[in-house]
């Protein structure tokens, strides 16, 4: 919000938002998949294990190797920023490229800070705290909306007073968790002695194709970078905006089932029982379900209105809301199927078979590539292709992890799940329908700004309370 109110849409943010995107990747990466989700299997096996000296070692180990790989990474962000910023972004004139560049450098730190802090998370996550790993983006968002204000107050504000608050925000973030590690007798060092075991060659062995999947999915994001960059002005900033708004359910819904998950299918898995990983999976699928379709029906109805809430202001104009809109109303359509992906890929890594998730992750690369010059160039929908290309490719790739899922013995309920979905649908359908009869015809509806707050509030309540007159079992779950 702060960022749009003070730069708009324009060449500007286009240029922080790609700059941005590429060391965000590695938090995509990383604090919300692979590292904390690969790690909680092996920490669970180590915690069972009972030896504390090997549980020591392991989590040294692990920490060193990032250490070294991740400051290699810095100072090639650092140095090669401008060759980078054209490769994702060669649509860019010159001017836009370089500053791109200089916000890329500025950031690059950004990778290590981050990264480090998804180890935290992983540590704690496999120990069952899961509130200060949940909590911490908080901090960096903070920090970032306090570094924003005081450089407006106190100093002189540009695009480049964003990267330094990106890159404070995540400092803050991985000093945030080092207390609860501390407290949970889960800290690290710097080791040499035999880096390499068998545990930690198997470790990397199992966490390499799972990043290579991950970064696959968001590789499709910095391809619709790319093919933004060639079109009208502020189409990055729009695509990115409305991404944002998205992150918003699937951070504490989707990530939140799918790390919870992940604990309880891994234990599963090492008990061997399939069974029972099967039913878990198609329980959570249901509730993630219950959460997600009203989120994606308030974002594609009522998604004019909340842009406009949040950002027309400033340089905002009623033209970028609009636009962001488009966008957002594209992933929208989307977005159960984005968040479904995340808890079915769990169940792949719990029984540490992750060249499934890679494969059909490339495969999806090249549909998503193929939907994107359709929709976008071909058929002349821009940006909004290019949401719409996203949303399909998740679709796509939602059920070709199912019917892979079945040849390993678990099996999701496919025609349960789609009346399933199909209920919840009409359910928040109907009541979104009413709140809006009401607000055109009983003057107690003041119309402002502020309306789509008072009918997202309703909305909740009344979708609470016909889930409980409907006796919808997945509100129970919201209570344990």
């Amino acid at each position: 919000m702060l960022i749009t109110f003070f730069f708009g849409a324009s060449t500007s943010t286009d240029a922080f938002y790609v700059a941005f995107r590429i060391p965000n990747l590695f938090r995509r990466l990383l604090a919300e998949g692979s590292l904390s989700s690969t790690l909680v299997p092996f920490i669970k096996d180590e915690i069972l294990s009972g030896n504390i000296k090997n549980f020591s070692e392991f989590r040294s180990k692990i920490f060193t190797i990032l250490m070294l790989v991740l400051t290699i990474l810095t100072i090639i962000f650092y140095y090669l920023s401008e060759p980078i910023i054209q490769a994702f972004a060669y649509g860019f004139d010159t001017e836009s490229i370089k500053l791109a560049a200089d916000m890329l450098s500025i950031m690059s730190p950004f990778l290590l800070f981050i990264s480090l802090s998804a180890f935290n998370m992983g540590l704690l996550n496999a120990n069952n705290n899961y509130l200060p790993p949940a909590f911490s983006p908080v901090i960096f968002n903070v920090v970032v909306i306090f570094v924003l204000i005081f450089s407006y107050f106190y100093l002189k504000i540009s695009i480049y007073s964003i990267s330094y608050a990106v890159l404070l925000g995540s400092l803050c973030q991985f000093i945030f968790l080092i207390p609860f590690v501390i407290k949970r007798n889960l800290f690290y060092g710097i080791t040499f002695n035999n880096l390499i075991d068998s545990k930690i060659s198997k470790f990397f062995i199992i966490l390499g194709p799972q990043v290579l999947g991950l970064a696959i999915y968001n590789i499709n994001i910095l391809i619709n970078t790319q093919f933004a960059s060639f079109m009208e002005k502020g189409s990055v900033t729009y695509l990115y905006l409305s991404e944002r708004l998205l992150e918003f359910p699937l951070g504490i819904f989707a990530v939140s089932i799918a790390t919870t998950s992940l604990t309880k299918f891994s234990e599963m898995s090492s008990q061997g029982n399939l069974k029972h990983i099967q039913n878990y999976l198609n329980e959570r699928l249901k509730f993630l379900f219950f959460l997600l379709i009203p989120c994606a029906l308030v974002f594609i109805l009522w998604g004019y209105e909340i842009c406009n809430l949040l950002y027309k202001r400033g340089e905002f104009t009623t033209i970028d809301s609009f636009n962001t809109y488009k966008a957002l109303f594209a992933y929208s359509v989307g977005l159960v199927f984005v968040g479904g992906v995340r808890v079915l890929t769990q169940v792949f890594y719990s029984i540490k078979n992750t060249k499934i998730p890679v494969f059909l992750s490339g495969y999806n690369l090249l549909i998503n590539i193929f939907f994107c010059y359709l929709l976008s160039i071909v058929f002349n929908l821009g940006f909004f292709g290019l949401a719409l290309s996203s949303s399909l490719s998740a679709l796509i790739l939602f059920f070709s992890l199912i019917l892979n899922l079945k040849k390993k013995n678990i099996s999701v309920k496919i025609f349960s799940l789609l009346k399933y979905l199909i209920f919840i649908l009409f359910l928040s359908s109907a009541i979104i329908f009413l709140i809006e009869f009401l607000a055109n015809n009983f003057s107690f509806f003041i119309q402002n700004q502020f309306i789509v707050l008072v009918k997202i509030f309703i909305f909740i309540i009344l979708y609470l309370l016909f889930a409980y007159v409907f006796k919808v079992k997945e509100l129970d779950l919201i209570r344990s």
